[in-house]
């Protein structure tokens, strides 16, 4: 008998796809939200924590998608 509740083919496949959605969510939420600050004040604290911010976002999101297309390219 089978221990297994799927195999290790559809495991990956599930990790691959959630990784790779919540990585690319992430991605285009921060790199709209630092597009969208572009006109702000970039002497304001408020305003440069927020581009700091969504910018460390956007190099998170952009290190998942990458890391997901490296996983199953290489």
């Amino acid at each position: 008998m089978n221990d297994q509740l799927v195999s290790h083919t559809v495991f990956v496949w599930f990790l691959t796809l959630f990784t790779g959605i919540v990585a690319f969510t992430w991605f285009v939420y921060d790199a709209i939200k630092l597009l969208r600050l572009r006109k702000e004040d970039g002497r304001d604290p408020v305003v440069h924590d927020k581009r700091f911010g969504y910018g460390i976002g956007v190099v998170i999101g952009a290190v998942g998608v990458l890391g997901v297309l490296k996983y199953h390219l290489a």
